[in-house]
């Protein structure tokens, strides 16, 4: 499914002039010919990881214990984010050290990384210039023998395309491997062998993350309620010597100190024959880029017998990810933008700003539609994440058989972090009769606070029934819908193009999503249905699930691969064997066990059924 080389927004395309002179041509788009990801991969489909990990655990007292541990995983993989990028070695390390006592932890880890990727799409781009430019210029270059052979061969499209592709760097080919080579094994800040114009595609994360937290119950000490104090602090040191973040102006990389406390009392009560148990919380967080602040947050369940209900709001907020921070593509090339202002005025979008591709697709369609107007952000102003969210459960057990939580939820997002697609004019002031032309502009995605306002519902119900000699049936089902007040960059709400304001609008709506995407990935429903027995004899379990997922609205980044993925359902199936004298439990299953196959978006691998068979031996130290 994936060719890259050929997509419009990565400048694979080149659209002829309105007054053309062959008028069959004049104001079309012609997109280049592409390369498949297997044949930019060069590596035949092949993937390889490697994990491990050893802990150490040791009891310093009765009621202490410290514990070590390592975790390692290496291989090689392709990230899926704005763009498609291959990492053909990653390797991570993590450690992890903690004290916990019975009303303590103190807690401390790191992780570090070698990664170093290239871009696919952008590689595939610069492999059709190199070999032969599309330029701006209808008459030379593609373009040029593309318009010489249409017009050659009676407007043939197929025979101008293969006219223009002669001599074309072919998959597997010295010309097209050293070509990639050069580009994936040459970083983003350097330009390749043998040229002064085009840099390499390689970028390096070797990004460093430290985390220390800590917390302590005074429960006992006070003993009127029961009270936790805790406080954490975690720093990221980015490391990608400019190929991935940009660098302070005396060199050195940044780095991202983030530090949190908070303070939880509760208090249960008896009030009669209610058991009544409140619970307030109040945390504060700082990013050190960012605007601090306060997440309370308040619940409390009620207790009558059997019967339990609890009800909850809490706010919360998100520090966008260091590449939401600090993200830099490098000049001239298409990428993701940081919203801070380093990052922002680095892509020279103070000066030069782009236009939303939300707007710019109608225009182009249509000129006469009226021009887009520049989009401008103002990184002072990047903020974190902010939710609030209420909540009303209600659980019980019925006659010691049938178990039922049910649960139903609302949450509003405000100051959302979203990437924007912009485009970018090569050159600044060339107006908005350059933006015809994939070829005068770049892609950019931007991150910001956008204005939409999004409401998130759902409810959830869960039962289990026992049957009796062991064999339980249960089943939950869950519904979650999002929903979107649309706003443009100035804040107003926006109309679909039938002309109806949409407020509170199903982000999935075909009405809503042709406007623009907002990356809400959710099915609306689901459920599973499990039938088990764990104890069928003294040695022998089983259980089998049946799982439902509903049909829903993908949205995917820069690719044009929004889609409405069909739904998707899988069995899931598992016997287990005790064996006594071992001390060993082994297990044979399945996770999709009538390999249905299914995609979780469009253009990722299709899951299939997994098999396994596991041994656990329990008890060494027992």
């Amino acid at each position: 499914v994936n060719i890259y080389g050929d997509d419009v927004s990565n400048a694979g395309a080149f659209r002829f002039p309105a007054n053309f002179g062959n008028a069959a041509l004049a104001g079309k788009l012609v997109t280049r010919t592409g390369y498949t990801e297997i044949d930019l991969l060069g590596n035949n489909g092949q993937v390889f990881n490697n994990r491990a990990n050893v802990s150490l655990h040791y009891k310093v007292g009765r009621n202490l214990e410290a514990s070590l541990g390592w975790y390692y995983g290496n291989g090689n993989l392709i990230r899926t984010a704005g763009f498609r990028e291959y990492f053909p070695n990653y390797n991570r390390h993590q450690f992890k050290a903690e004290l916990r006592g019975d009303d303590f932890f103190l807690r401390a880890y790191t992780t570090q990384q070698q990664a170093e990727g290239w871009n696919i799409g952008q590689t595939a781009r610069f492999i059709n210039q190199i070999w032969k430019p599309t330029g701006n210029n209808a008459t030379t270059g593609w373009p040029g023998d593309f318009a010489t052979a249409f017009a050659a061969n009676g407007g043939n499209i197929g025979a101008a395309r293969a006219a223009a592709d002669q001599g074309r760097y072919v998959p597997g080919s010295a010309q097209f491997s050293s070509t990639r080579d050069a580009l994936a094994n040459t970083f983003n800040t350097e330009f390749i062998p043998g040229s002064t114009t085009v840099r390499g595609q390689r970028f390096r994360d070797n990004s460093q993350l430290f985390h220390y937290e800590g917390m302590y119950n005074l429960t006992k000490l006070l003993k009127v309620a029961d009270v936790l104090v805790g406080a954490s602090l975690r720093r990221f040191n980015l490391e990608s010597r400019g190929t991935a973040f940009p660098r302070k102006a005396d060199g050195s990389e940044y780095t991202i100190n983030e530090y949190g406390a908070y303070v939880q009392v509760a208090k249960e009560l008896t009030l009669g024959p209610l058991t009544v148990k409140p619970t307030v919380a109040l945390r504060y967080d700082k990013n050190q880029f960012l605007p601090g602040g306060f997440t309370p947050r308040a619940a409390a369940v009620v207790s009558y017998g059997v019967h339990n209900i609890r009800a909850s709001w809490q706010s919360a907020f998100r520090n966008p990810s260091p590449g939401q921070l600090f993200a830099l593509p490098p000049a001239g090339q298409n990428g993701e933008v940081g919203g801070l202002a380093v990052s922002y005025n680095g892509a020279l979008l103070n000066t030069n700003p782009g236009y939303l591709q939300a707007e710019v697709t109608p225009f182009v369609s249509n000129t006469a539609s009226g021009a887009p107007q520049p989009f401008n952000v103002d990184p002072a102003a990047f903020t974190t994440e902010k939710i609030k969210t209420w909540e009303i459960g209600y659980k019980t057990l019925i006659a010691n058989q049938l178990f039922i939580d049910a649960v139903y939820f609302s949450s509003n997002y405000s100051d959302f972090i979203a990437a924007q697609n912009v485009f970018q004019l090569s050159t600044p002031g060339a107006g908005t009769s350059a933006l015809l032309s994939p070829a005068n502009y770049r892609l950019l995605q931007v991150n910001f606070n956008n204005t939409n306002e999004i409401f998130v519902r759902g409810a959830a119900l869960g039962l289990e029934y026992g049957l009796g000699r062991g064999f339980t049936v249960s089943g939950n089902y869950t519904y979650q819908t999002g929903l979107l007040t649309l706003r443009d960059a100035r804040g107003n709400v926006r109309n679909d193009r039938a002309g109806v304001p949409i407020v509170k609008r199903e982000m999935s709506n075909p009405e809503v999503s042709q406007l623009g995407r907002n990356f809400f990935i959710s099915p609306k429903h689901r459920y599973n249905i499990s039938l088990a027995n764990p104890r069928l004899t003294d040695r022998l379990g089983a259980s089998i699930t049946y799982r439902w997922t509903d049909s829903m609205w993908v949205e995917q980044g820069i690719t044009q691969g929004d889609v409405q993925l069909p739904s998707w359902n899988t069995v899931d199936a598992q016997v287990s064997y005790r064996l006594p004298a071992l001390k060993t439990v082994a297990k044979l299953g399945a996770t999709n066990l009538l390999n249905q196959y299914y995609a979780q978006g469009y253009g990722l691998a299709r899951i299939g059924g997994l098999y396994y068979l596991s041994l656990t031996f329990d008890e060494l130290f027992r």
